[in-house]
């Protein structure tokens, strides 16, 4: 299965806010280190603010923080929060539908697929920083007048 690109940057961005769950990070920020159009990036954080994930303040000295903890967040969850469809294929126009069994092992694939994204929390991704994410971190400021802690 490929995730949407939508939901590989809403789990890149969610692992990011959850290393420094404190800080407060601007758009333009966020849209500087994942090399996306701030338009992109302000559609995927209102999808994640709307769902509960991050919060966003308006404002001189605003921007989105991390709103839950990582440790309750299952990428199940997010993968399903952001309309990822978990079919691998439509057989709604397939002539073999009354005969086939590959609708059963594809949905079987779906299945453990989603099974084994419930399985991790965001906490899990986040415990260690990966060693290219803490340069990012050391070289981009949060919100206007913050440090990285």
């Amino acid at each position: 299965m490929k995730l949407k690109l939508k939901t590989d940057y809403a789990l890149r961005l969610l692992i990011l806010l959850g290393s420094r769950p404190e800080q407060m990070f601007e758009i333009e920020t966020l849209s500087r280190m994942h090399q996306l159009p701030v338009s992109s990036v302000m559609k995927i954080i209102s999808e994640l603010v709307r769902h509960g994930y991050i919060r966003s303040i308006r404002g001189r000295s605003g921007g989105v923080q991390m709103n839950m903890d990582p440790a309750a967040i299952r990428l199940g969850d997010v993968v399903q929060a952001m309309g990822e469809p978990m079919e691998i294929v439509d057989c709604s126009s397939c002539l073999l539908v009354g005969n086939c069994r590959l609708k059963g092992v594809l949905c079987e694939a779906a299945q453990a697929f989603a099974e084994v994204l419930m399985k991790y929390r965001l906490s899990d991704l986040i415990e260690a920083p990966a060693p290219v994410l803490a340069p990012l971190l050391a070289t981009e400021g949060g919100a206007a007048g913050s440090t990285p802690t």
